[in-house]
């Protein structure tokens, strides 16, 4: 099985040595990765799943990886989490695990100075000798949420043009005044902003669904008067008939999660919940206010 390393930002290893005990593998860091063997990387088209940039901000203070003999990533994912959960409570401090590369960082450091025979005598002697950038692909799978959300769905973007800022701009002034009269309104602004920055898509889900029962304070029927009330707010920016089934099936995600479910939470159950929180905020927006569950009701009744 392919063995997948993470490195630990903050834990300082006891030892120097390498400590195996499969499926994983404790690795002390030896070498500096510089920032042009990150570029190296992406000049030979390496498949990294995040910003080099990125990658150099969270190495340099790492000084421990964790390897997992898994048959993929997401398995990997969950053996890591199972390991920090235990070592957590046995006293160590939380530590973020930002992504994950299929060769140790200890083996990719060096990589743009081997591939120059000028350059390569001038590494230590550890050094000399290892991986190059054009001969061996270094991948890499971004773990925590708040670095797989900039990968983005297939219907964000990450293109932001003037007219784009502008037009936000004007409508933060209509959202400010919406919050002055509506608490609901902060809730959901909280919720579009740290969503996507929680460490899991479980608890990004109900993070999420917390600031859409926020708006009704329904407590019996939910599912169906919560999806029902939300396909009417929406009507300004979505069809009653697509928000209500969205909301319905993302409602039910969010029982399984808060009851807990031992189903896998996947990409799509994320995005759905996502998608909802968008257009409610538009819809807001939209109305320049947020109506109560009987306005809703009254017009949706008087249609």
């Amino acid at each position: 099985m392919p063995l997948f390393h993470f490195p630990l930002t903050f834990w300082v290893p006891a030892t120097s040595d390498m400590v195996p005990c499969s499926p994983f593998a404790f690795v002390p860091r030896q070498w500096e990765v510089s920032v042009y063997d990150l570029y190296s990387l992406a000049a030979e088209q390496h498949p990294l799943g995040l910003p080099v940039e990125l990658m150099q901000v969270y190495l340099r203070h790492v000084h421990l990886e964790i390897a997992v003999d898994a048959p993929d990533h997401p398995t990997a994912w969950r053996l890591l989490d199972t390991l920090r959960a235990v070592l957590y409570s046995r006293g160590l401090k939380p530590t973020v695990a930002p992504f994950a590369t299929s060769y140790s960082l200890n083996a990719y450091a060096g990589i743009n100075s081997r591939g120059s025979e000028t350059l390569r005598a001038k590494l230590p002697d550890g050094l000399r000798d290892g991986i190059q950038a054009k001969e061996t692909k270094v991948q890499a799978w971004p773990t925590e949420l708040f670095l797989t959300c900039h990968r983005g769905g297939p219907d964000l973007t990450e293109m932001i043009t003037p007219e784009d800022f502008l037009s936000a701009v004007e409508a933060c002034a209509i959202w400010q005044r919406i919050e002055d009269k509506h608490s609901a309104a902060r809730v959901i602004r909280n919720a579009l902003v740290k969503a996507p920055l929680m460490p899991d898509l479980s608890s990004s889900i109900l993070h999420m669904w917390q600031a859409l029962e926020n708006l009704f304070g329904i407590s019996s029927e939910i599912t169906y008067r919560v999806s029902l009330l939300l396909a009417e707010l929406c009507v300004p920016v979505a069809p009653r008939s697509t928000t209500y089934t969205t909301a319905k099936a993302s409602y039910g995600d969010r029982s399984k999660i808060a009851h807990g479910s031992n189903s896998p939470v996947v990409d799509a159950q994320w995005q759905r919940a996502w998608g909802l929180l968008q257009n409610v905020s538009k819809a807001i927006l939209h109305r320049g206010s947020i109506p109560s569950a009987n306005d809703l009701t009254d017009e949706l009744l008087n249609r």
